[in-house]
Formats: structure tokens, sequence, C-alpha cells
């Protein structure tokens, strides 16, 4: 039974690992793009509000692209049926 379950695990730890991966990569360059001073422990409201454009502007980003993505992927599939 152990043997049927891994490969649904497998590609569980993928996705996950792809995630954390692409979490980690956002979170760096809003990090580096956003945060200048780092001589005090709070967050400046300019550097809030640049982290969260940063973030918007990152998800608005993947949505688009899955989107289009999605869109080729079915003129593609259509276009070979």
């Amino acid at each position: 039974m152990a043997t049927s379950n891994a490969p649904g695990m497998e590609t569980d730890m993928k996705t996950f690992k792809d995630f954390l991966m692409q979490y980690n990569m956002v979170s760096e360059n809003c990090f580096s793009h956003c945060i200048n001073d780092l001589t005090t422990r709070d967050v400046s409201e300019k550097e809030d509000k640049c982290s969260k454009n940063c973030l918007d502007k990152f998800l608005r980003m993947t949505q688009r692209l899955s989107t289009r993505f999605a869109e080729h992927q079915l003129l593609n599939s259509q276009t070979h049926s």
C-alpha cells in the first residue's frame, strides 16, 4: 500500500518544494528592493508599502502568466485535435 502512495507523495513534495523556492525568491527580491534601512528594527511606512506592492505585483504577474499559459495550452490542444 505504501508504494501506491509514493508517486503522489513525491509529486506533493515536489510541489511544496517548488512553492518554497518561489516564496524564498519573492521574499529575497522584495526585501532587497524595498528594505533600505537596517539600522532600526522598525519597518518604515515606505518600506512596508513597497513590500506589499512588490508581492502584489508578483502575484498578479504569476496569475496572468498562468492564465495565458492555460489559454495557449487550450488553443494548442484544439489545433491538434
